[in-house]
Parts: C-alpha cells; structure tokens; sequence
C-alpha cells in the first residue's frame, strides 16, 4: 500500500518531483564538496609545506645578529654561540612536538681544500677555499621516551638532488656542492683533502655532488663529528 501510494504521487506530477529529486542532488552534492575540501586541505597544506622542507629555525638566545657581506661573516670573532648536541633531542618536547617531522644542526667552518699529489709536500698547493658544513643527513635520535626518531637533511630539505647519495654519518665522508664540485673538477668518488687553518689534515671521499639552488652549492657538507673536530668545537 506504501509503495502504491509513493508511485501514484510520482505519476501524477512527473516534472515537479523530478525537478525536487534534482534539487536535492544537487544539495547533498555540494554538501558533500564541502565537507570534503574543508576535511582534506589541512592535511593536503601540511604536505605541500612538507616539501618545501624545514620553516623553523632554532638559534641560542645569547647568538649575536649575522652580518655576512659575501659570504663572509663580520661578526666580532668572540660573537656567536652554539647549542649543545646533546640538548637537540628537546625539540621534539615541545608542545607541537608531533608537526616535528624532521631537525638537522647546521655547523659551519672555513676550510682549505688542497690537491691529493699536493699534501705531503712542504708547501701544498690550496685548490680553494669553501664553508663547510656539518650536519646530520640520516641520524637516529635517542628521545627522553626511549624511542628512536629519524631525522636529518635528507628530510628537512627533499627539494635538495644529490648526484650519488649522502654521506653515512660519523664517516669519512662528505657530499659537495655542484658549482664546488665543477670549479674544482671534483666527481663522485673522489678524495677531498681539507685542513682548518693549515691544521688538522682530512681525506673525505665524495659521496655525492649537491645540487640545492642556494649557498650549499659553494660548500662542502660532511658528518657533523668532522666539522666539530675542525672548528675545535666537540658537542
């Protein structure tokens, strides 16, 4: 009876209930459109900011402003301060601590770069001068909840191509920059010889050549530990 009565009231007026079928479609459609944008463009937004890799930089409160002309950093040679290494896993204590995907510590030195016939004569020849850089590129860090997070430059900066692949941490390894690497005839799997200041001689092997469209393009990127160990800096 239910469903005679239905079909009668369809049959009688065809073009206004089908006009009423096709507004209501038309409402649960946009509805539905909606509710979808509105539901899926934070998650989209997060991942498109994610591949413009890292937004947050965390500087020592007692730091002194840069002034770099150049590249070079006019600062008072007393200027500047560091974090510890051993308080970078603090940033994964902060309150948003979850929208924390990635951290990598940035530790630059100058450095000399000399031709491998050239480091055992008395007077080597110095190919160039460039910043190096330390850091982390795929580092397992000990948080204070006893898990491991996964972090490094490798996931700060996607955008960054690497011709060959990055360096194992705590190696003697190092990744250089592209206009570096092409200035200098350096390719993949050769030896970059540097020193600090006439001191401290080390052989890294070049692990990949970087491409980042910015200043790392002119340097050397290696394990942290060995920018630490040049600029006399441990921890």
């Amino acid at each position: 009876m239910f469903l005679r009565l239905i079909a009668d009231n369809f049959a009688r007026r065809p073009r206004r209930k089908l006009l009423t079928a096709a507004a209501l479609s038309l409402g649960m459609a946009v509805a539905t459109a909606a509710l979808s944008v509105s539901l899926d463009v934070g998650d989209r937004l997060a991942k498109e900011f994610r591949s413009l890799g890292a937004n947050l930089v965390v500087t020592p409160e007692a730091d002194s402003l840069p002034l770099e002309i150049g590249g070079v950093d006019y600062r008072p040679v007393n200027a500047g301060a560091y974090l510890p290494e051993a308080d970078l896993p603090k940033i994964k204590t902060v309150f948003w601590h979850n929208n924390i995907t990635a951290f990598a510590p940035i530790l630059e030195v100058q450095v000399q770069t000399w031709s491998p016939s050239s480091r055992h004569l008395s007077s080597p020849a110095v190919l160039d001068s460039a910043s190096m850089i330390g850091t982390w590129a795929d580092q397992s860090v000990s948080l204070k909840d006893g898990s491991a997070f996964q972090t490094g430059v490798a996931k700060t900066n996607p955008w960054w191509k690497t011709e060959g692949h990055w360096f194992i941490d705590n190696s003697a390894q190092s990744v250089v920059g592209s206009r570096f690497a092409e200035k200098n005839g350096i390719k993949v799997g050769d030896q970059v010889n540097v020193s600090a200041d006439g001191h401290h001689w080390m052989s890294l092997t070049a692990t990949g050549v970087l491409s980042s469209g910015g200043p790392e393009d002119d340097a050397i990127i290696v394990p942290l530990p060995i920018a630490q160990q040049l600029a006399n800096k441990p921890g």
